[in-house]
């Protein structure tokens, strides 16, 4: 599997041009790349990027329990799109908002920025800032520990069974025994709740307990038990902990070969891209039939493959990473989309050409083209197959997928 061309690429996003000119912001939203020297629509700064995503999570929360509580019978059919907005609005706060708060982009203030974190990923249950930052910022971050053994996120592969030399049709089962594993699920929410209550430093303890103690009471108290496991432990949990494997597994080509030649930069670059959600509009000049079945297929992969993966796998910045690894401590983070293209008009000085990944499943792909390529023995790990059990493999994996958008 080969990452697409960079005129490709061009050429995809270009065909959305067909669409009125006014649409083409939502498309460069839907897809996760800006046109050619477009601007953004509205510029958010941190504090609004934050504040509506946190109106996108309470909408989304308050929308499935009026739907299980007081909707119409009929309104059960939009349920799964409340989880949607609520699983993506939660990750943005892991993710995105708390990720570039512990490269101290928020306010800019180191003890600041470590706060928004603190109560972001209080709220969300994900990992205390001092354990991201030594994982994130100390370990993958860092030219000599990039993608090797020493990354966090190659030691969590291994951990979740994820091997150099299996075969990408195995490497897709195990992907899938993971998805539904109802013990990998239970070990990646032990492990969130441990880095909240236990793994963390006392007055995060405190805010933990705090937090916890007052919803579950609150629940309680009501009786709202049903309503509240529908309406936020559904989409907080199970769907969040799906989309973070997904990602996860999507961000970089871990365990490719390490060409020594390559600058820290160049060694980077070859390691990461961008991941795109959409296909080419159908070609002009089709029959009325042939046009129909194209853009029948074409809208279907769209509403049913890549909106769900935009919104849910690589919602914010996440479609626009690898620009987070030529650029950590830009305040463009906002507006990703249009920093990464501006950066590519001005011909990215100083770095390497840009790769671009249409598609969540060929950027997964790719990811497992590269692991069935490469040898274990050359990792040192040695030739046997290793087995690993889904519980203890997914609990030490978990904290680094929990609020990873390395």
């Amino acid at each position: 599997m080969t990452a697409t061309s960079a005129v490709r690429s061009e050429e995809i996003r270009a065909s959305y041009q067909r669409f009125p000119r006014w649409t083409q912001h939502g498309w460069t939203w839907i897809t996760g790349k800006a046109l050619p020297g477009q601007q953004p629509l509205v510029r958010l700064n941190p504090f609004t990027y934050l504040l509506c995503d946190l109106v996108a999570l309470a909408a989304g929360i308050g929308s499935a329990w009026w739907i299980i509580t007081r909707g119409p019978t009929w309104t059960l059919v939009l349920l799964p799109l409340s989880w949607c907005l609520t699983a993506s609005a939660a990750r943005v706060c892991s993710t995105v908002i708390a990720h570039h708060a512990i490269h101290t982009r928020f306010t800019g203030r180191i003890r600041q920025d470590r706060l928004i974190h603190q109560v972001l990923s209080t709220l969300v249950c994900t990992d205390d800032a001092d354990q991201y930052y030594e994982d994130h910022v100390n370990l993958h971050h860092r030219k000599e520990t990039f993608a090797t053994l020493a990354d966090p996120t190659i030691q969590h592969l291994l951990m979740l069974g994820f091997r150099p030399g299996m075969s990408t049709q195995a490497l897709k089962r195990r992907l899938a025994l993971m998805i539904v594993s109802p013990r990998f699920h239970g070990e990646f929410l032990y492990t969130r709740l441990a880095q909240n209550l236990v793994r963390c430093a006392p007055y995060r303890r405190v805010m933990g307990f705090a937090y916890l103690a007052s919803v579950l009471g609150v629940v309680t108290w009501q009786g709202v038990w049903w309503e509240f496991t529908v309406a936020v432990l559904v989409p907080m949990i199970p769907i969040y902990q799906v989309v973070a494997l997904l990602e996860f597994l999507s961000e970089h080509a871990w365990f490719k070969a390490k060409d020594g030649s390559l600058s820290g930069r160049a060694f980077h670059v070859s390691h990461s891209w961008g991941r795109f959600c959409g296909d080419p509009l159908p070609p002009k000049g089709l029959g009325r039939s042939a046009a129909f079945r194209a853009w029948m297929r074409w809208s279907a992969r769209l509403v049913c493959y890549h909106i769900p993966a935009r919104v849910l796998v690589v919602p914010g910045d996440l479609a626009q990473h690898d620009f987070h690894h030529r650029r950590p401590s830009t305040r463009e983070w906002v507006r990703a989309a249009y920093a990464r293209q501006h950066d590519i008009d001005a011909g990215h000085p100083k770095w390497p050409a840009y790769t671009d990944v249409w598609g969540m499943g060929d950027a997964i792909g790719r990811v497992f083209t590269i692991l069935s390529q490469e040898k274990a023995t050359e990792w040192g790990l040695g030739g046997e197959k290793r087995r690993t059990s889904e519980g203890t493999q997914a609990a030490n994996s978990s904290s680094r997928m929990v609020n990873d958008a390395a």
